[in-house]
């Protein structure tokens, strides 16, 4: 029991005990009145004696009972008030306890103090060492913007010196090349001049030789033939004559050899001639296109590829080629590109990818082209008209087409999956900006308007995605939005519609060692789908440093 109530309750029951009127024997006796005598003329019966008794006997049990009362009030008096002395002996001691208690705070109030004072010096310390602090952050925060701003200036200035160096090894690769067929040919001209100069001092040697031995042979016979001299004469005239025509046309032949020798070598010198013109061609095509930093799009690219019409029944054959996301490092990725569609005649290519490999591959295609943002339209077709994400190109006479690049890169979704995160939260905090991208480049053209687009979104077809797949982790019914989007603006799945499907025809695009998907696809609207495969892009279907593989599509449409 608590003893702030304990102490109040036994004072309460005291005052109870000792406020009311203590019974005794005494008190009782005082109280009963003696009876009034019996006056003359009452009589004394056996009832009214039994009536005594019994109020004798009742106020005897009464006087016994307050008796028994006194004694337990008595009782409990005795035991409260020895309550009472443990309670005054619990207050001294808890008495004792508080002032100890008071004589602790009383000191740890002084130490307190001085240690508030001692914080407080400190503190002044402190807030003078901090302004001496934040003078030098904000000091070497300037020196590190400084910094950042020429590491900034460093790698522009890196990365225009690293085009500038793959142009001019490109460039020296080529005239070595054509140094060394020069070289080839002027040393075969050499070699042939050298054996047909050297055939000709031979013959010429031979022929002395005869002379020689004709002379001998007619000074032998000199004396003999004097007396004939004048015979001979005639026949020696002819002689002559015949050796002068064999020098003369010993002559002719050589002058022809030095003519021809002539005409090798200003067919050389044309043939420098046309390659410098080659390369100035070349080097003006390059031209065409800035380096990255200062490049704007969309940005024409023309070569001397002539342009085209198809009939009005022909087919038209697309390749869809998605580059890698970081610049080439390996300069032969272009030629690699171009050798594995080299045997496809194909008038429209899509390219995706990094801007710098984009530009790469249409060097080394050397074909008409369009820059957009997020690749390349590659056509042989004449171009109408251009947008930031596409061009309208004249397919026939009387037909046109719009073909159009989505290029949406985003790792994130593809990550957490792989590595077990929650990837849905992530692919809806993104889908409300992709989406909106994505519906400008659909704006960019008209909804009557033929369209075939080449879009890197980065993200599966929900077709891809049911409980029937043969892929375990794409066994639940997800709607990845982006292409339900474009499906649902009216656009094929040219990949999708063309095979039976995902189940057995998967056309996975991105392969890594734990994600095999389709993010590249190949859109239409209002042109109609005749077939599709999957195509193989040189050294990118190889995986890179990431372990990141990629493939390209190539399909086949009707243009209504």
């Amino acid at each position: 029991m608590n003893k702030r109530i304990a102490l109040p309750t036994i004072l309460i029951l005291l005052t109870l005990l000792f406020g009311c009127e203590t019974y005794t024997a005494r008190s009782a006796k005082e109280s009963i009145q003696t009876p009034t005598p019996i006056g003359e003329g009452e009589l004394v019966t056996k009832y009214s004696l039994l009536v005594a008794e019994q109020k004798a006997k009742e106020e005897a049990e009464a006087e016994a009972e307050q008796k028994q009362r006194y004694e337990d009030a008595q009782a409990v008096i005795a035991s409260l008030q020895a309550e009472k002395r443990l309670l005054e002996k619990d207050l001294q001691e808890n008495q004792k306890a508080l002032t100890d208690e008071q004589n602790n705070t009383k000191n740890l109030r002084e130490l307190l103090e001085e240690r508030n004072l001692s914080v407080e010096s400190k503190g002044l310390e402190y807030m003078q060492k901090t302004g001496e602090m934040q003078t030098t952050i904000t000091t070497l925060q300037a020196e590190i913007e400084a910094l950042h701003q020429k590491i900034a200036e460093n790698e522009q200035a890196y990365e225009m010196l690293t085009y500038q160096a793959n142009e001019l090894e490109n460039l020296l690769s080529e005239q070595q090349i054509i140094n060394r067929e020069l070289q080839t040919i002027i040393h075969e001209a050499e070699v042939k001049h050298t054996s047909e100069v050297e055939s000709l001092k031979a013959a010429q040697e031979q022929r002395l030789l005869e002379l020689q031995d004709t002379i001998e042979s007619l000074q032998t016979d000199k004396a003999i033939l004097t007396a004939q001299l004048e015979e001979k004469t005639q026949s020696l005239e002819e002689r002559l004559s015949l050796e002068q025509q064999r020098i003369e046309e010993a002559k002719r032949i050589e002058e022809e050899r030095l003519e021809k020798q002539r005409e090798k070598a200003e067919e050389l010198r044309t043939a420098e001639e046309a390659e410098k013109a080659r390369l100035a061609a070349l080097e003006a095509e390059y031209q065409q296109i800035p380096p990255l930093p200062q490049l704007t799009l969309p940005r024409m690219y023309t070569t001397d590829e002539a342009t085209i019409l198809a009939a009005e029944k022909d087919q038209l054959n697309v390749l869809m080629l998605p580059l890698d996301d970081i610049p080439w490092k390996d300069t032969t990725m272009p030629g690699l590109v171009k050798t594995s569609i080299s045997d496809i005649q194909s008038p429209v290519i899509l390219v995706t990818g990094h801007m710098q490999n984009v530009i790469d591959l249409v060097r080394q295609l050397r074909r008409n082209a369009v820059l957009v943002e997020g690749g390349a339209i590659i056509t042989s077709f004449p171009i109408i008209s251009t947008t930031k994400h596409g061009a309208s190109v004249q397919f026939s006479n009387t037909k046109t087409l719009r073909l159009s690049i989505t290029n949406l890169p985003e790792y994130e979704v593809l990550n957490a999956f792989t590595s077990g995160n929650d990837w849905k939260t992530i692919q809806r905090q993104g889908t409300s900006e992709r989406t909106k991208v994505l519906k400008g480049i659909l704006g960019e053209g008209t909804v009557t308007e033929p369209t075939i687009m080449g879009a890197s979104l980065f993200e599966p077809s929900y077709q891809d995605w049911n409980t029937f797949s043969p892929v375990p982790y794409r066994q639940i019914d997800y709607i990845w939005p982006l292409s339900n989007f474009l499906e649902e603006s009216s656009f094929y799945d040219v990949y999708r519609v063309t095979h039976f499907s995902a189940d057995t025809d998967a056309g996975n695009t991105f392969l890594t060692e734990n994600l095999k998907e389709r993010i590249d696809y190949i859109y239409s609207r209002k042109v109609l789908p005749l077939q599709s495969s999957m195509l193989t892009i040189g050294g990118e279907s190889l995986p890179d440093a990431q372990g990141i593989a990629r493939y390209g599509i190539s399909a086949t449409f009707l243009i209504p």
